[in-house]
């Protein structure tokens, strides 16, 4: 293959966004990789103080419109690049609702999904928007029929089935991990149980907030952080008051002590009410700490029961308490899911993703 091969990504947002999260991660990782061999870019939506084209880590960064309208400027976007650039491949990152490239660009089509949101989305927004973003999902098996897709787990290729999607169609390539960078180290003197995500109403931080105040109940020497920011934290601090449970809150935090974090936690939860895979996890893991998650799409997924750390049923704050609390006080069981979550993460690499979306896009390049 040529660098004179043109590929152009979609998503709705790049890692410099200030909302980006795991799949901006995905999207940085696996492609600044493939940049070695094509030459491609990023149509995204644009944040206050970015600029509208940037050349980063070998990918061409084209900014257009906002957040909420990036959408409705994609088309008109894509067009002026498609005159004055020529694609061989779109590929959209199908995250929130898709962009429908398939009635204005003639271009062989790849599919990358992480997740639907399916009923979640209306623990995260107001009822009209929540319906507006289901509905376009639900037309993804109707209008994406014949288009592969690449799915980041089991899960969510099940809900693509399940929507009418041919099994055909979807190749499963799982997240990676950096395991050079996401380490363990020393843990911390006393328990830290940490939640470390979004503050977003579908990661459901009130959640993560009740069990820390169950676990408080039988547990007097426990430290515990909430790690993260976003329009939710006002809510979530107002409700650790009322709950009345010491909580340290560290906001946004670089790469560096995300990484000092994981790997001094004894244990971290998971509350998310669905993910595609569980980048958070997967860095815990690899940091050598075990994670309790809900039995949900996503984390059941990276999270094997009992090997790694606990799954319990949806919403079970007792269940998930209770679980943490074995693994805090059990030393022996706490060293062995520390040693299996860090084998476990040492299995996935970028390298390895990226190599096997090499092998999608070749074979229909």
């Amino acid at each position: 293959m040529s660098r004179n091969t043109k590929i152009l990504v979609i998503n709705w947002q790049d890692w410099k966004h200030p909302l980006s999260g795991g799949a901006e991660v995905h999207l940085r990782e696996i492609f600044k990789r493939l940049s070695k061999f094509w030459e491609i870019h990023l149509l995204v939506c644009s944040f206050r103080g970015a600029k509208d084209y940037e050349f980063l880590e070998g990918l061409h960064i084209h900014r257009v419109g906002e957040r909420n309208t990036f959408n409705y400027f994609v088309p008109f976007a894509y067009s002026r690049l498609e005159r004055e650039i020529g694609f061989d491949l779109v590929i959209e990152d199908l995250n929130k609702i898709p962009f429908y490239t398939r009635f204005y660009s003639r271009r062989k089509k790849l599919a990358i999904l992480h997740h639907l949101f399916g009923n979640s989305i209306f623990e995260e927004t107001n009822p009209f928007f929540a319906l507006y973003v289901l509905l376009h999902e639900k037309m993804i098996p109707k209008l994406y029929r014949g288009i592969p897709f690449i799915a980041v787990s089991e899960s969510t290729k099940e809900e693509l089935v399940r929507g009418g999607i041919p099994e055909e169609d979807i190749r499963v390539i799982y997240n990676g991990i950096d395991t050079e960078f996401f380490k363990p180290s020393k843990k911390s003197e006393r328990p830290l149980i940490v939640y470390l995500n979004r503050m977003r109403r579908y990661k459901r931080p009130d959640i993560a907030l009740k069990v820390f105040k169950k676990i408080s109940e039988n547990c007097k020497d426990c430290e515990y952080l909430m790690v993260g920011t976003g329009p939710y934290l006002g809510k979530v601090k107002s409700l650790a008051g009322k709950l009345d449970i010491d909580v340290n809150f560290a906001g946004f935090v670089d790469e560096e002590k995300k990484r000092e974090i994981l790997s001094s936690a004894w244990v971290v939860i998971n509350t998310s009410a669905k993910e595609g895979w569980g980048l958070v996890n997967m860095e815990s893991f690899a940091c050598g700490t075990p994670v309790v998650g809900f039995k949900v799409p996503g984390i059941k997924d990276s999270v094997k029961d009992g090997y790694n750390g606990f799954l319990v049923d949806d919403g079970d704050i007792e269940g998930m308490a209770k679980r943490v609390l074995e693994i805090i006080r059990d030393e022996k069981l706490r060293l062995e899911l520390s040693k299996n979550a860090r084998s476990f993460a040492e299995k996935f690499t970028w390298d390895k993703t990226a190599e096997e979306f090499r092998g999608v896009i070749e074979g229909m390049l």
